[in-house]
């Protein structure tokens, strides 16, 4: 005997902030600079190692941003919040910065609890980032927006018509 199941369609929890300029695109150039080989991924764009920030404490201040905000979407939105010892904690940081034509294939951040993406320097019309397993819900990126999801969801980018460069991070719990 089978079982039925009934398809809940809900939104898909992705939480959009704006925020002055934390970090610069300046600093993004400076770091590829120091770091010009890129990284081999899903993401088909110049971007830096997984461990930036680790090389780093120049992305510190998003990370603290990003951490916040993780902890206001835990207590405000999910009433969950986050109790000692445990913590959340940026697993991977990497810059990203988009030519033309370049894209990200879908994919998820699995097994991230959050995870983030800030955007610096965005030109209009360059590609949405769109999240779903298919494709619900496209978000144009803006200068200083922070997108933050749940790791589990789906999201790609198409190959984009002008420059993007944004900070991606994974958000994990440490003990």
């Amino acid at each position: 005997m089978g079982y039925m199941t009934d398809h809940v369609t809900i939104s898909l929890p992705i939480f959009k902030y704006s925020f002055p300029q934390v970090i610069t695109k300046k600093t993004c150039k400076q770091y590829r600079k120091s770091f010009p080989q890129s990284n081999l991924s899903n993401v088909h764009a110049w971007h830096s190692d997984y461990l930036t920030h680790e090389k780093t404490d120049v992305f510190a201040p998003l990370i603290k941003l990003t951490i916040d905000t993780c902890n206001s979407i835990s207590d405000d939105v999910f009433k969950s919040p986050i109790r000692l010892p445990y913590h959340y904690s940026v697993d991977n940081l990497w810059v990203a910065m988009y030519e033309h034509n370049d894209y990200t294939m879908k994919h998820d951040h699995f097994p991230s609890v959050f995870s983030a993406c800030y955007y610096v320097d965005v030109k209009d019309n360059c590609s949405p980032i769109i999240f779903g397993e298919n494709d619900e819900l496209s978000i144009q990126p803006e200068n200083g927006m922070l997108l933050v999801w749940l790791g589990i969801i789906p999201h790609k980018v198409m190959p984009t018509k002008k420059k993007r460069t944004c900070i991606c991070m994974n958000v994990i719990v440490r003990r």
